[in-house]
């Protein structure tokens, strides 16, 4: 499994060169779907990821001043 949003669009985009370079529309759609299903991982993953910091400020114990 990847472990980023980057890596996934990294993914995402050689499926789209791949895409590119399809010879047959099957194989076209194909790696256009993949490409479109790394896209929404990296979402996935960078919403989760905001959610989970927002989790952890809210659990951190506040800090004292003197």
């Amino acid at each position: 499994m990847p472990g980023s949003p980057e890596e996934c669009r990294r993914h995402a985009l050689e499926c789209v060169r791949l895409a590119q370079t399809s010879t047959t529309p099957q194989r076209r759609e194909f790696f256009a779907k993949l490409a479109r299903t790394w896209i929404g991982l990296a979402e996935d993953l960078e919403t989760n990821w905001f959610f989970l910091d927002e989790q952890a400020d809210e659990t951190e114990p506040e800090k004292e001043t003197a």
